[in-house]
């Protein structure tokens, strides 16, 4: 079939139907608002092509070259495209679905509120590219280049980025949810405001990085080393860090409630305001660290090191310090409140209301 004859059924809003345009050249032409199903393009010149509302469902683009191009709010469902070149393409309000994109070369192509999800982009490159408000989920990472990328306002989420590369990434303001980042040297990136739900971060190297205001709900750290790390206000709720190393970490008004410290290093720590609710840091180091208004409410802290640390009116109510050391610290504890810790007891479902004598 004819690249003219596929023109005019697009231009008339007819579906296009398992065309074969290997090797044809569509290079800087406008098409729009039309569907395309069942279609080869292998090593097509798409190359500054301009395409609008485009839908392509189980289309091949082997090979094929979208450089320069512009696409806006096309879609790409179950499309093979492995080896494409989509160099300094422009996206916008696009969707890639189930799609094969291996090794795709998208190096400082601009993607816009755009979504990529469940693809296979194994050994993609995306060198220098800018994703805004733009999501990869769920999708197949293998040895992804994301080198000199800026990530403003975007998710990756579920996937394995332990063999990515991300020198010189900037990121603000990024979801990481339920990523593997673990062995992973993450020590060049900025973190600030990043949201890292689940992900697995396991012996990561986070020494000195700005974590400010993130989120690492259900996170696992175990014996990662976030030593120096600038993370005021970050959540570690329910974060499992045994072991980790966090030696003179900015952790100012940080939340560790019901997380797991247990043997984890915290000497020389920035704890101010820092709430460790129900965690568990048994056998944790404290020695010299700034605790002051700190909350240890029910924390079980049983074997830990607070030597030489500053206390002013940390509230150690109701917890767990069987076999700790307070040796040389500074300033004074608040301890369990009796009446306090009785009235806790209270549960007003197993209360029955007293409704006046009989």
């Amino acid at each position: 079939m004819s690249l003219d004859l596929f023109l005019r059924s697009i231009s008339h809003r007819f579906p296009a139907r398992e065309f074969d345009l290997d090797g044809a050249s569509l290079a800087g032409l406008t098409v729009n608002d039309g569907v395309v199903l069942g279609s080869s393009f292998r090593k097509c010149d798409f190359a500054g092509v301009t395409l609008t509302g485009m839908m392509f469902n189980k289309c091949d683009f082997s090979g094929a070259s979208f450089a320069g191009g512009s696409l806006d709010k096309c879609m790409f469902v179950e499309c093979q495209a492995p080896d494409t070149d989509w160099r300094k393409a422009r996206f916008a309000q696009s969707t890639f679905m189930m799609s094969d994109l291996s090794r795709g070369d998208f190096s400082e192509a601009q993607l816009a509120q755009t979504t990529l999800m469940r693809c296979t982009m194994t050994q993609a490159f995306l060198r220098g590219a800018v994703l805004s408000q733009s999501a990869v989920m769920d999708c197949v990472l293998d040895n992804i280049v994301l080198d000199d990328a800026s990530l403003v306002n975007a998710a990756i989420t579920q996937a394995d980025l332990r063999s990515a590369q991300f020198n010189g990434m900037r990121c603000d303001t990024i979801l990481f949810s339920e990523c593997d980042l673990s062995e992973r040297d993450l020590t060049g990136l900025t973190l600030a405001r990043a949201n890292l739900s689940g992900a697995k971060l396991n012996r990561a190297n986070l020494s000195g990085v700005d974590l400010s205001g993130s989120v690492m709900v259900g996170a696992s750290l175990l014996g990662a080393d976030l030593s120096g790390a600038i993370a005021p206000s970050t959540l570690f709720v329910k974060a499992d860090m045994r072991a980790a190393t966090l030696r003179s970490a900015n952790l100012t008004q940080c939340i560790f409630q019901e997380a797991r410290l247990d043997g984890c290093d915290l000497s020389g720590a920035r704890l101010d305001m820092a709430v460790f609710t129900r965690a568990s840091a048994k056998s944790a180091s404290f020695r010299g660290a700034e605790m002051p208004y700190a909350l240890m409410h029910h924390a079980k802290v049983d074997g830990s090191d607070f030597s030489a640390s500053r206390f002013l009116r940390t509230d150690f109510h109701c917890a767990s310090t069987e076999g700790s050391l307070f040796v040389g610290q500074h300033g004074r504890a608040l301890e369990t409140v009796p009446e306090r810790a009785i009235a806790e007891l209270y549960d007003s479902s197993r209360v029955t209301p007293y409704s006046g004598a009989r």
